[in-house]
């Protein structure tokens, strides 16, 4: 997992911690065969004053 465009530690530490706390994904296949797969998935903070 990376952040690609990160705005503050504390929020890239928790964007990384929510991702890996999420359920196994499928991986993408080709062909039936899995193969590697690159996705961004935007994460969005709205923080209160």
């Amino acid at each position: 997992i990376n952040v690609v465009r990160g705005v503050d530690p504390s929020l890239d530490r928790e964007a990384v911690r929510l991702v890996g706390a999420m359920p196994k994904w499928i991986p993408g296949k080709q062909g039936g065969t899995a193969v590697k797969v690159r996705f961004t998935l935007p994460i969005v903070f709205r923080l209160q004053n």
